[in-house]
C-alpha cells in the first residue's frame, strides 16, 4: 500500500512539475522589455509627451470625438504598437487622417520604451513581437501558397496594394522590412486582419515573409515591368502614349492645314 501511494505521489510531482513548465511560456520580446522598469518609465516619458495628447494618459483613449481621439492602447499588444512608431504611422497629427508610412522618429532605445510602457499596460494581452529569426531559409513555394490565399486578395499578386475599400488602400510592401511584415500579419493594422498564431504558425509567417521579400528582388523577364503590375498595366500605358502621339501627329496636321488654309485665302483677297 505504501508503495503504490510513493508512486503515485511521485507521479503528481513529475505531472505538476513538468506541467507547469509547459504550460508557462516565456515572454517574447515585448514582454521582455516590459520587464525592464527603467525602460517602462522611460517610455511613459514619451508616451505622455507625444502619445496621450491622443490616447489619453494611460492609453485609455479619448471619449470625447474629435480630431485628436485616439483608441485605446489597453491590450493592443507589443507587435501593433512597435508596427506603428516603426513605420511612422504614429504619432500622427490628426486622427481623421489616413495612417500611412513615413520615418521613425523615435530612436531605437525609445521606440523600445514606448512599447515596453503600452506592454505594461496589459502584459501578455495582444500579440507580441513575432520571432521571424531564419526567415531566409524558409519554404517560397508555401510562402507563395500562403500569400496569395490570403494576403493577395487585398495587396496584390505582386504586393504593390490595391484600394480595398472608400478610403482604405493597401500600402505596397517594396519598402517593408521583414519584421513590419510579420509585425504587420499579427497585429492587422486598419482594415487588415489579424493572423494570430492558431490561424499562421510561425513557420507560415516566416514563408510569408520570404515570399514578400523574394518577390521584390525577382527580375522582370518582360523588360520594365511597370511596378510589377502585369501585361495589362503595359497595353494600357501603349495605349495611352500611341493615342497620345496619334493625338499631337492629328493636331500638328490640322495646324499645317490651317495655315495652307489661311495662306490660300489670303492669296485669293489679294486678287
Amino acid at each position: 500500500m505504501l508503495g503504490v501511494v510513493a508512486i503515485a505521489t511521485v507521479a503528481v510531482g513529475i505531472n505538476l512539475a513538468f506541467g507547469a513548465s509547459a504550460t508557462a511560456q516565456e515572454p517574447g520580446l515585448g514582454g521582455q522589455w516590459a520587464q525592464d522598469q527603467d525602460l517602462v518609465n522611460r517610455g511613459a516619458q514619451l508616451f505622455g509627451a507625444n502619445c496621450a495628447l491622443c490616447h489619453g494618459e494611460q492609453g485609455r483613449g479619448l471619449q470625447q470625438p474629435g480630431p485628436q481621439a485616439g483608441p485605446s492602447l489597453i491590450g493592443v499588444g507589443a507587435a501593433s504598437v512597435d508596427f506603428m512608431v516603426r513605420s511612422g504611422r504614429m504619432p500622427m497629427t490628426d486622427a481623421q487622417n489616413r495612417l500611412q508610412r513615413g520615418p521613425n522618429r523615435f530612436s531605437e532605445e525609445d521606440t523600445r520604451a514606448l512599447v515596453a510602457f503600452v506592454e505594461s499596460l496589459a502584459p501578455g494581452e495582444g500579440p507580441d513581437i513575432p520571432d521571424i529569426d531564419g526567415w531566409q531559409e524558409a519554404d517560397l513555394s508555401h510562402g507563395l501558397e500562403l500569400f496569395t490565399r490570403n494576403c493577395a486578395a487585398c495587396h496584390g499578386p505582386t504586393a504593390q496594394g490595391i484600394a480595398v475599400g472608400q478610403r482604405d488602400i493597401s500600402s505596397t510592401l517594396d519598402v517593408v522590412p521583414p519584421l513590419e511584415i510579420a509585425e504587420a500579419v499579427r497585429s492587422g493594422p486598419g482594415v487588415m486582419p489579424r493572423f494570430l498564431e492558431d490561424t499562421m504558425s510561425e513557420e507560415d509567417l516566416q514563408a510569408v515573409t520570404a515570399w514578400v521579400m523574394d518577390l521584390r528582388e525577382r527580375e522582370a523577364p518582360g523588360g520594365w515591368s511597370f511596378g510589377r503590375s502585369g501585361p495589362v498595366a503595359e497595353g494600357a500605358i501603349a495605349i495611352i502614349v500611341g493615342l497620345g502621339l496619334l493625338t499631337i501627329v492629328m493636331y500638328l496636321l490640322g495646324e499645317k492645314a490651317h495655315d495652307e488654309y489661311d495662306e490660300v485665302e489670303e492669296y485669293r483677297g489679294e486678287r
